[in-house]
């Protein structure tokens, strides 16, 4: 029998903190068109090239006036002269040369040969309904600063301050090994005592919802040769290397070991569950995250351990999810001693917008449904304080952190 006394656990906080610690890496970056850069990172701050509005203009449509005309109150319009003493003016287009004023179209009559005006009411200030040459936008505002995600927003004012291509932040590659004897493609024939491999398509999926670039590689049957040589590629090929199952204890079970004798071991396992037997190790400079086999502790184990590698290599804010204080709608039936256990929950708004918690059943099937909707972890057991249906307790926010109004 193997020896696995000397396993590592840790927190999964600690895990992860102990993994970003020690990965140094070059954050590569590449320039794209800004039409093709939603979602992308910026990788570097980004100032406006253009001054806008670059003259006077106009806000709405109307004639363009000299203030200078109503010092002494309504003028007599018979007189005026279009082109000298008004012009017409449009929304958003300089006004004409010399005229410092704009009077909206609604308060004018104009004359059907459009050469006099008469004024229902006249302007209150100079510059009435302009906008002063760079209110929006002067050369040399910051419209982007590096490491802000770049939303639809961003991609117009980037535009607005003279800018076609944006220099952002290279999505990640994050290689998905699979492994495990028992493994079948989906849409392949299932043999008894065989499982269907669906990690990779939900775990890539989340991999390019958080920027990055998956890379997913043929199932690995449990044979050492065959990790070793999956696990020395996806090192040398990706940033990041995640592995699925391996990690546990089992008689097939060689992931550990061979990071051990190749690369460097952090830790073996959690001290959380599901999903406890996560290791995370250094192969070759790149991390290497084992995460569990069943799709329950697979889902959000990636959370906990992956996400904060993306979000180191994007550049992107690396605080721990937030967490929020609600009221707990009831307590587990079992409250365990030796392990921390984490579970999906929900947290919602009430009619009086008090934040209320509960934690998802997982005895559904399909195994997935529902849970899929869980935007908070709630998390009980050793270390943890009890609570009882009604007490208000700390919840942790899930990806993408957003908590639903009032019902």
């Amino acid at each position: 029998m193997r020896d696995h006394s000397g396993y590592v656990e840790k927190t999964r906080h600690q895990a992860m903190q102990d993994v970003l610690d020690i990965w140094k890496f070059e954050r590569m970056t590449e320039t794209i068109p800004v039409t093709e850069a939603l979602g992308r990172v910026a990788a570097e701050d980004i100032l406006s090239k253009n001054t806008l509005p670059n003259k006077l203009t106009s806000n709405m449509d109307g004639i363009a006036v000299h203030f200078d005309a109503f010092k002494g109150g309504a003028p007599d319009t018979s007189t005026w002269v279009r082109g000298v003493d008004w012009q017409f003016c449009n929304t958003g287009i300089g006004m004409p040369e010399n005229f410092d004023t704009a009077i909206p179209i609604e308060w004018v009559h104009v004359s059907e040969d459009d050469q006099h005006v008469t004024l229902d009411r006249l302007p209150e200030r100079r510059g009435n309904a302009t906008t002063q040459a760079g209110a929006n936008l002067r050369v040399g505002d910051m419209l982007v600063r590096k490491g802000e995600p770049l939303t639809p927003a961003k991609l117009s004012l980037l535009n607005m301050g003279g800018h076609t291509d944006v220099c952002v932040v290279k999505r990640p590659i994050v290689a998905f090994i699979p492994t495990g004897n028992e493994l079948v493609d989906a849409g392949e024939p299932l043999p008894a005592g065989k499982n269907v491999e669906s990690n990779a398509v939900m775990l890539c999926a989340k991999f390019t919802l958080w920027g990055a670039e998956p890379l997913r590689f043929p199932i690995v049957k449990d044979d050492w040769d065959q990790l070793e040589k999956a696990l020395t590629e996806a090192s040398e090929k990706a940033d990041i290397v995640v592995i699925n199952a391996g990690s546990s204890k089992g008689s097939d079970d060689f992931t550990c070991e061979i990071l051990a004798e190749t690369g460097q071991m952090l830790h073996h396992m959690l001290s959380q569950g599901p999903g406890r037997h996560c290791s995370g190790a250094i192969l070759n400079g790149t991390p290497v995250i084992g995460i569990s086999g069943p799709p329950i502790g697979a889902e959000f184990t990636a959370d906990w351990m992956v996400k904060p590698l993306i979000d180191r290599y994007l550049g992107v804010s690396e605080e721990y999810p937030p967490m929020v204080y609600a009221r707990m709608e009831f307590a587990p039936e079992f409250w365990p001693e030796a392990v921390q256990v984490v579970r999906r929950g929900i947290v919602e708004r009430d009619a009086h917008d008090r934040l209320v918690a509960r934690i998802l059943p997982t005895d559904e099937r399909p195994m997935l449904r529902g849970l899929d909707e869980a935007n908070c972890f709630i998390t009980y057991g050793r270390g943890v304080q009890r609570w009882k249906a009604g007490d208000i307790h700390p919840v942790e926010l899930r990806w993408p952190y957003t908590i639903p109004p009032a019902r």
